[in-house]
């Protein structure tokens, strides 16, 4: 009776050690697809999106999202925070904020989704489309938004980064960062969804 016990025991123990020793399978697709909409893309986006596809001379292609982001990281956190800050400046924060759009769109890129694929634009002003700089067909994993392999203070600094699967990165700023989530959730479904 008490060897059963002891094997018993034993084996419990083995079943544990197991399950804790297991390595868990790694995927070939670093970009795992999204198992559905999480976000509805509002109605306001959609508008924007159509307006830039009409700006970018997208012809036969129904936009659906539309994101206004940085080419780097750097840019994105200083621009952004100046920008952010003078809105707060009496009477010459709303000149210094326009002075600092116009010069920074060098900086700014346009990153549409439409019906078949994905564009990255540089931004010129008033949210005119510029040189197209990445073309994609949208598909499961075009675009991870965020940086998961980085530690958690980099992943909230880099939450609203969009890495393509070419290589291209632009970063959102965290303000009004729906309209990356919407990128990234529309990129990932299969072209025609």
């Amino acid at each position: 009776m008490a060897e059963s016990a002891e094997r018993l025991g034993a084996t419990e123990q083995l079943r544990r050690s197991s399950r804790l020793n297991r390595v868990p399978a790694m995927s070939a697709d670093p970009f795992p697809p999204p198992a559905a909409r999480q976000y509805t893309v509002r109605a306001y986006n959609q508008r924007m999106a159509k307006r830039v596809a009409r700006r970018a001379h997208v012809d036969g292609e129904d936009a659906v999202a539309v994101a206004f982001t940085f080419n780097n990281l750097s840019t994105s956190i200083i621009l952004g925070a100046i920008v952010d800050a003078v809105r707060f400046v009496p009477i010459i924060g709303s000149y210094v904020e326009l002075a600092v759009s116009i010069l920074a769109f060098y900086f700014h890129r346009i990153v549409l989704v439409t019906d078949q694929n994905v564009y990255v634009f540089r931004d010129w002003p008033l949210h005119f489309p510029g040189k197209l700089l990445m073309k994609d067909q949208r598909g499961p994993g075009v675009v991870q938004l965020g940086a998961p392999a980085a530690s958690s203070f980099m992943r909230f600094i880099r939450r609203g980064q969009l890495t393509f699967q070419d290589g291209t990165i632009v970063y959102h700023s965290v303000i009004f960062i729906r309209r990356a989530q919407y990128v990234a959730q529309e990129a990932n479904l299969p072209a025609g969804q």
